[in-house]
């Protein structure tokens, strides 16, 4: 990659998550902080024991676990220690805080919660702009009739709404992505996670090679090998119909296309694929291989790895085939890309020997996220736009990562190896 292309990287700070947190946290990483030219402080905020009413200790503690840590990843949010608190939330009502104590505790912001209980549970939560000494309506909420299993679902959607009500675009903390996990000698699976680390899962396992995933028509599409060649699959159901190989398929957003890679006789070229898996045209019916698309936010475009220049490099075409340009010209190795929904594509490129994360915009104007961090690949954006998850072998430990859209903040969010191909559900 051209050196001229990466920012300056001044400072890396690492900040530790709370005691609580790090206790609740699959992870228990710390958040690595980039900080260059221009780079925005985090808003301290405040977030003490929920109050708990009548209700299980655990039910308490898992609110108050998932409200520090999608605060934590928002990468908007500074959460202070709770050593730090000069009030005791326990003799505090909580619509009603002791303003002085917590604009000396140095919060910007606020949050308080309580749990009534037994089950079904009463979830109350409310937002409080500390300095201006007023709650913010539109992050105060409550909930009725929740069960336990719902006390993270409800809990996320409370912090969706704090993220909305401050920056003007809700979070997206109840998502998911799926990815490969090898299991074995010749065997790969493909689960699923929460973007907070939690409830990971699995999705598809045969015995085989399961690969590639993605998202389309509510559920997921992907490559495996259980019938002997590489074929396509929705849910259970073999989409691919004849003799070729088939690699990633993706669906456009408003799931009218399906393009897909597919190699006959060893050569791969993007084709058009009907929802029953009927393969309507060859795209790029070129002699270069093409493989792994990935459609524009409006599902006008495709952008895709092709070898036409004698080495993986990202190109962009029409949904129809045609138009088809070259984006990236630094680096002899680029592949993996993904478009997001903020029209930037990620990818991920060999640089000296090692795999980094870049975007790269319709223009082809390069940005560097990851630099010195170990080997990271496999870049797919969030829902909104904020957030890249991509996989991670670093001396901090080795597993899925988080990084804002930017690459300024980064958090592990699953530990171990053997993870590969994440697609987050959009």
């Amino acid at each position: 990659m051209n050196k001229l292309l990466l920012p300056a990287l001044s400072l890396v700070l690492l900040l530790a998550p709370t005691d609580a947190l790090a206790q609740a946290s699959d992870a228990d990483e710390s958040l690595h902080v980039i900080v260059g030219p221009g780079a925005r402080a985090l808003e301290p905020i405040a977030i003490p024991d929920v109050v708990c009413t009548s209700a299980s200790q655990g039910a308490c503690g898992t609110v108050t676990a998932v409200l520090r840590r999608d605060m934590l990843l928002s990468f908007f949010f500074d959460v202070l220690t709770p050593r730090s608190y000069l009030v005791d939330p326990s003799t505090e009502p909580v619509s009603d805080p002791r303003w002085k104590d917590w604009v000396n505790t140095g919060a910007r912001y606020l949050i308080k919660a309580e749990v009534v209980g037994p089950a079904p549970y009463k979830l109350t939560f409310r937002l409080f702009n500390v300095t201006g000494q007023e709650v913010i309506p539109a992050a105060s909420k409550s909930y009725t009739g929740v069960s336990e299993k719902g006390l993270r679902k409800k809990t996320h959607q409370f912090c969706n709404a704090v993220l909305g009500a401050v920056t003007g675009t809700p979070g997206v903390f109840d998502t998911r992505m799926a990815f490969t996990s090898k299991v074995g000698p010749g065997v790969k699976s493909i689960a699923v996670v929460g973007m907070d680390g939690h409830g990971r899962g699995g999705l598809v396992s045969n015995g085989s090679i399961n690969m590639l995933p993605s998202w389309g028509f509510g559920a997921l599409i992907y490559t495996s090998f259980r019938h002997g060649k590489p074929d396509i699959f929705f849910g259970k159901k073999r989409l691919s119909k004849d003799a070729g190989h088939y690699r990633k398929a993706a669906v456009s957003p408003n799931g009218s296309n399906i393009v897909v890679s597919i190699s006959y006789g060893g050569q791969s070229d993007l084709y058009l694929m009907a929802k029953d898996g009927t393969v309507i045209r060859n795209l790029t019916n070129s002699p270069a291989d093409e493989v792994s698309p990935t459609f524009s936010p409006d599902g006008s475009k495709v952008a895709f790895v092709s070898s036409a220049a004698g080495g993986p490099q990202i190109y962009v075409m029409s949904v129809g085939g045609g138009g088809m340009s070259r984006l990236t010209h630094a680096g002899k190795y680029n592949y993996a890309p993904d478009w997001g929904p903020n029209g930037l594509i990620a990818f991920a490129g060999l640089d000296e020997g090692a795999s980094d994360i870049f975007t790269v915009t319709e223009g082809g104007q390069i940005a560097r996220l990851t630099q010195d961090q170990g080997s990271n690949k496999d870049p797919s954006w969030s829902p909104d736009g904020r957030y890249i998850a991509f996989v991670s072998q670093r001396s901090a430990g080795s597993g899925i990562y988080l990084m804002s859209a930017d690459g300024r903040y980064q958090l592990m969010i699953t530990k171990g190896g053997g993870a590969g191909n994440i697609a987050w559900q959009r």
